[in-house]
């Protein structure tokens, strides 16, 4: 059973949908980001506050490379996976990527609506919008390599028909 291996920015649904899609395929459902916290004995805030985000991008590569391929897991990589290291390269050998491609305009709406301080990488920005923007832009070279792009707003049965062949 092959792995399916969400990327995308924060806030893209990786969590959300990833869960359900666990549910709809029988398989175990990992966050990236909990699995670190774990590892850590801190949250994700705490590990970029004390120790940085050079630390935590080691962590997170370490992490996400004791996935096993083909382990029938559906994971939600961390926003930033992708982009670190040669982990898209790992991500593609692990299983069926998929590229959550939501605009940053959504992506600020969702996170204005948390009205939680879990992002640390977006703590100080004066436009949040923008800043999402930007950071789309930078990532996208990583997240286009995915193996499946979905473009804004997602379900899972769009997902399960966009994989279904993949499987």
């Amino acid at each position: 059973m092959k792995n399916i291996i969400l990327v995308g920015m924060m806030s893209s649904g990786k969590t959300t949908l990833g869960k359900k899609l666990a549910r709809q395929l029988g398989y175990q459902f990992i966050d990236l980001d909990k699995e670190i916290e774990q590892d850590q004995g801190m949250d994700i805030p705490a590990i970029f506050s004390k120790k940085g985000e050079a630390y935590f991008r080691d962590i997170e590569s370490r992490i996400l490379k004791q996935i096993i391929p083909n382990s029938g897991l559906v994971v939600a990589s961390g926003g930033g996976a992708p982009c670190f290291f040669d982990n898209m390269d790992f991500i593609k050998s692990a299983g069926v990527s998929i590229f959550l491609d939501v605009p940053a305009t959504e992506l600020a709406k969702r996170i204005s609506q948390h009205a939680k301080d879990d992002r640390p990488i977006l703590s100080g920005v004066l436009s949040l919008e923008s800043e999402l923007a930007k950071r789309i832009e930078d990532r996208r070279p990583f997240y286009a390599q995915a193996d499946i792009t979905i473009t804004g707003a997602t379900d899972v049965m769009q997902l399960l028909d966009s994989i279904s062949t993949r499987l």
